[in-house]
């Protein structure tokens, strides 16, 4: 009965550790997309629109919602697309940066949130519209 005892307590201690371990957190490493576009709008010093559409060559970021570090950084492609790949499951933020003259360091953060809530899922962001 003892030695029982003892056997059933390893078995239940070593199910519970795994379960609790597998836990995974966003980040790479699942099978899941984030994608989008940027649209950008290029002004003058004296506010006149020069021009505007798709932009390449642009910087998206991707973090954890709750988390700190960026786990990411990718440069759209000359017609603004961009995509995560390859991400779990969780809750993100996406964003890029927009020119803000009435900002104190010139530039504001746009954010998007987006919920990964299949392992499969292919989501598409809204197009995000900065200034340049």
């Amino acid at each position: 009965m003892n030695q029982l005892s003892i056997i059933l307590f390893v078995i239940t201690s070593t199910l519970a550790l795994t379960t609790i371990s597998c836990k995974k957190e966003e980040g790479y490493g699942g099978l899941a997309s984030v994608s989008g576009r940027v649209y950008a709008h290029d002004y003058s010093n004296s506010g006149e629109l020069l021009s505007e559409g798709y932009a390449g060559d642009i910087e998206v970021y991707i973090k954890a919602k709750d988390g700190k570090e960026v786990i990411d950084r990718i440069r759209t492609i000359y017609d603004g697309y961009f995509q995560f790949a390859q991400l779990r499951k969780g809750n993100y933020e996406v964003w890029v940066y927009s020119d803000c003259k009435a900002c104190p360091n010139g530039v504001e953060a746009i954010i998007q949130e987006v919920k990964v809530a299949d392992k499969k899922s292919k989501i598409e962001l809204p197009a995000f519209e900065i200034n340049i």
